[in-house]
Order: structure tokens, then C-alpha cells, then sequence
């Protein structure tokens, strides 16, 4: 799965998710850190990548971003460890490829 880890995601999730095999861009390396949200966006539209983010506005607070298309994103849940992230993102990577449009909660349901 290629996901973009915003700027807020523990780098232990990053490693995690790395170790499992996805093509993990982080914010602060591809794109500058602080950068706004259709930034974000932007670039995962142009590098074919769901964002992954504990930010509020990317799990549907901020209206203006739901009424634009997206990639999709993975609102992590910051208490979960490591682990539990990556189990549920390879269980999601299992079972779908497209998640354009979405907004999942991870580990949520997927463990």
C-alpha cells in the first residue's frame, strides 16, 4: 500500500508500516511539514497514496475538504500501538484497492 503519514504520526507507526512492506512518504521529507491540507491532498492525488493522519480535518470535521475528491485516508487512532496499525492496514490492503473517497479507522474494526 503507498500511504503518506502526515506530519502528527508517530515514526513508530511509519517503521511499523515500512517493516511490512508499504511505501510510506512522510510529510517533512516529501512535502514541508506545516504544510496545509490540500498540499497533502495534492500530492497524494499525484503519487497515488492514501493519507494516513490522526488530524481532525482529514476524518471528516472540515467540510470543505469532504466535498472535494480525495485519495482516501487512514485516520489512526494515536493510543494504538505499532503494531495494531500495521496489522490493520495489511488487513485493509487485503481486502480492497480502492479507497479513494474513504475514510477508515485504524485499527478500528481491522484487528
Amino acid at each position: 500500500m503507498r500511504l503518506l503519514a502526515d506530519e502528527h504520526v508517530p515514526t513508530a507507526f511509519v517503521s511499523a508500516l515500512d517493516g511490512e512492506g508499504h511505501d510510506v512518504a512522510v510529510v517533512g521529507n516529501e512535502i514541508p511539514m506545516s504544510a496545509d491540507d490540500e498540499v497533502l491532498l495534492e500530492y497524494a492525488r499525484e503519487t497515488n497514496r492514501l493519507i494516513l493522519s490522526q488530524d481532525t480535518d482529514f476524518r471528516g470535521a472540515d467540510q470543505e475538504l469532504e466535498s472535494e475528491s480525495f485519495p482516501g485516508v487512514l485516520a489512526c487512532d494515536p493510543t494504538a500501538s505499532p503494531g495494531e496499525i500495521a496489522t490493520a492496514v495489511r488487513r485493509i490492503d487485503a481486502v480492497t484497492d480502492n479507497l479513494a473517497e474513504t475514510v477508515l479507522y485504524v485499527p478500528g474494526e481491522w484487528l
